[in-house]
């Protein structure tokens, strides 16, 4: 078996509704994308479209609604670790907003479970649409008939043009579990390191897929010294079942971020799914008093970092 389809084989407490805009230091644009820096719209789960002047990324598509949003094992129920969990379909609490994919230029994905390309993202995207994977997934995106793949390997950097906006792109090694027997289970995955530029313009952004802050993944981003923004997964995914937790909580945040320095925080990966088990709230709360700004949105709300 595949380690990858280890969740294809064989009491939570999330928000129920989408997240009010509670706490941002950056500019909402209002329903609108701005032509200065970069934008961001959140659009559920570890889904992101990143607008910089004409180029736009997406990031871990994820566009199921519903009861039946997608269909995965479920890391949060205990099961037998030879047979593997119980498959089925999960609930996504949120309504999905809506995307344009005319607009996408590149899709950007961290890996390949479900609740990070879901059925209905596979079946809405075109199969010529450029994407950069982890190099772990490039036999299953090629299986799923996705023609035009780059793949990054950890420390890989890849440069996106268009228009007058660079991008340089870096995988950054990603672990999904703090036991590397585990993480092992789960496959390799990749954060990415991106720095946008624009005539003197530079703006950088760490997006951690689901990592936790190992001494691996910290060795790994210390060269690159502290980026403007921190894009972290939550969730505390697993820790009612036999895997443990496979996604950070609010304390592994913290400790992550304090160690990144980051100027700004964007969360992802919480209250969107019932997989989430830990409500957004806590990481406000632990944040409290931190020398960077946190960005709590809704989804669909776009805003703008300069």
């Amino acid at each position: 078996m595949k380690r990858r389809d280890f969740l294809k084989t064989a009491g939570t407490t999330s928000l129920a509704a989408p997240l009010a805009l509670a706490s941002t230091t950056s500019t909402s644009t209002a329903g609108s994308i701005s032509q200065d820096g970069l934008t961001i719209t959140w659009l559920g789960s570890a889904t992101m479209l990143l607008t910089c002047g004409d180029l736009t990324l997406l990031t871990d598509p994820c566009f199921g609604e519903g009861d039946k949003a997608f269909k995965m094992g479920d890391p949060n129920e205990m099961f037998d670790l030879v047979k593997g969990p119980n498959i089925k379909f999960h609930r996504r609490l949120t309504p999905f907003q809506g995307i344009d994919l005319d607009s996408v230029d590149h899709v950007l994905v961290s890996h390949m479970h479900e609740d990070h390309f879901d059925q209905e993202a596979e079946a809405r995207l075109a199969k010529n649409i450029p994407m950069i994977a982890p190099t772990h997934d490039l036999d299953t995106l090629t299986q799923k008939g996705f023609s035009n793949l780059s793949s990054l390997a950890w420390g890989e950097k890849k440069t996106i043009t268009k228009g007058d906006v660079t991008v340089e792109i870096t995988a950054i090694r990603a672990d999904h579990s703090e036991n590397p027997e585990i993480a092992a289970i789960l496959g390799e995955g990749n954060g990415y390191w991106l720095t946008f530029n624009r005539g003197d313009w530079s703006y950088s952004v760490y997006w951690g897929g689901d990592t936790f802050g190992t001494k691996p993944v910290v060795a790994a981003l210390e060269p690159l010294g502290s980026p403007d923004l921190f894009i972290p997964h939550l969730g505390s995914v697993g820790t009612t079942g036999p895997l443990g937790q496979i996604s950070m909580n609010a304390g592994d945040v913290a400790v992550f971020a304090a160690l990144l320095k980051p100027k700004k925080i964007l969360p992802l990966h919480h209250s969107t799914y019932e997989l989430y088990l830990e409500p957004i709230h806590h990481l406000a709360e632990a944040l409290d008093g931190a020398p960077y700004g946190l960005d709590l949105v809704s989804e669909g709300t776009p805003v703008t970092y300069t």
